[in-house]
């Protein structure tokens, strides 16, 4: 198996454990026993049902060792998980959209008679796990209902989104500015904040990068299913930091209350008094003094109490968990491979960049800033080899030293030597 794809698998095994990584085991359980009735689609193994205990097996196995415990053993499996018949789906679709008033049972039961469901007949728990997945069945229950929810200390549960703000000048040209911010859910403190010229992974790396640098590592971070919280690299990165990243449902903005109110907050107190036409640095200075100046220091009516002054009143009663500038700048880097070429040379974005010899006609993986993809790193084994250049056709020419080899003809003399 090559070594992005467990790279994948662990990320999607991240991604299935991470939710709980800060719960009780009570919780975890019940999460677990939910994520059983569902289907998960795995790079190379395909779509396949996870057991609690393998499920609890990745869990202690992250917690002791991190996320490269999650990557799957170097071996190749021949295994596959068993797949339902696709034209015995199309039956079950076909029976659910002619009589939806027939309960899961009585479903099972009329298509059992009918022998529509294979031979052996496919289990009742196995075809009500499909049309509930599938959405084939009438739920009778509401799923919008929700309770008012709050942590009990600072960092235990952040939550981030993306707002769309004013046009500003940016490059010379007029952009929307999107503002990317992190709120805390127990003092409303604003973490991290950045109008951008985009919603991008490039944009929230760095709010996020610069949020763990000042603030510390949160136990969760809640975000949306948007393209840039549902990156691998995001995974990676909170795989890395030891953060359960946990997402909302789609189109669930209600359930990210906190910070959409905050948006509002943004919109009625700050943007009101922007000047059109601002550019997009000045925005930003603007913004971080009304954050840090106004916003914390103003009563919040959901708390009772100032942002700043809870925050800190929570810090009295907890250890902050932090990591150092160096391991922070590692965890936020870009991960690429490629093959290098017979003249020591790679090509990454349209440039040709020159590795150490030894790399010749392997493999290897280059890392850089999310923000800076020409600040390459050359990486062996998870352990940094050093910084690869741009190649210097010139400089290599003037360096450039044929080998000698020796002959016992002599040209100019017109003889062979003795």
């Amino acid at each position: 198996m090559e070594k992005d794809t467990r790279e994948r698998i662990a990320i999607k095994r991240y991604q299935i454990i991470s939710p709980v990584l800060a719960e009780p085991a009570r919780a975890q359980n019940e999460y677990f026993r939910k994520q059983v009735e569902q289907d998960h689609e795995f790079p190379y193994y395909g779509r396949r049902k996870i057991a609690v205990s393998t499920m609890k097996a990745w869990l202690r196995a992250f917690r002791k060792r991190g996320f490269n415990a999650l990557k799957p053993k170097e071996r190749s499996d021949g295994g596959r998980p068993r797949k339902l018949d696709d034209q015995l789906l199309k039956v079950i679709e076909i029976k659910c959209k002619a009589y939806p008033q027939l309960s899961a049972q009585k479903l099972y039961e009329e298509l059992r008679d009918q022998h529509l469901l294979g031979d052996p007949p496919v289990h009742y728990t196995t075809l009500l796990r499909i049309v509930k997945t599938q959405g084939w069945l009438s739920l009778q229950k509401r799923t919008d209902v929700r309770k008012a929810f709050e942590v009990d200390n600072v960092n235990d549960l952040w939550i981030g989104d993306f707002m769309h703000g004013p046009q500003v000048r940016y490059l010379n040209r007029s952009i929307k500015a999107v503002l990317c911010a992190v709120i805390d859910d127990h003092s409303r403190m604003i973490v991290g904040q950045a109008f951008n010229a985009s919603e991008t992974i490039s944009a929230l790396t760095p709010v996020l990068k610069e949020a763990f640098l000042s603030y510390g590592i949160p136990k969760r971070l809640y975000v949306d299913n948007g393209a840039s919280f549902s990156s691998d690299l995001l995974a990676k990165c909170c795989a890395l930091a030891g953060i359960s990243l946990i997402h909302s449902k789609p189109y669930d903005s209600p359930s990210r209350g906190k910070v959409e109110r905050f948006f509002r907050t943004v919109r009625e107190r700050f943007l009101v008094g922007i000047q059109e036409g601002i550019h997009l640095d000045d925005l930003n200075q603007a913004f971080w003094v009304w954050v840090q100046e106004d916003y914390h220091h103003k009563l919040h009516t959901g708390i009772a109490d100032r942002p700043i002054d809870r925050y800190h009143a929570s810090l009295s009663r907890i250890d902050i968990r932090r990591l150092s500038i160096a391991e922070l700048n590692e965890i936020f880097l870009v991960r690429h491979q490629r093959i290098v070429n017979n003249d020591a040379t790679i090509s990454f974005k349209g440039a040709l960049y020159e590795v150490p010899s030894a790399y010749i006609r392997q493999k290897i993986e280059l890392r850089h800033p999310v923000d800076d993809p020409q600040e390459l790193f050359l990486y062996d084994n998870d352990i940094r080899v050093g910084r690869i250049k741009l190649l210097d056709k010139k400089e290599n020419a003037r360096t450039f030293r044929p080998n000698e080899v020796p002959t016992n003809l002599s040209f100019h003399q017109g003889r062979v030597r003795s």
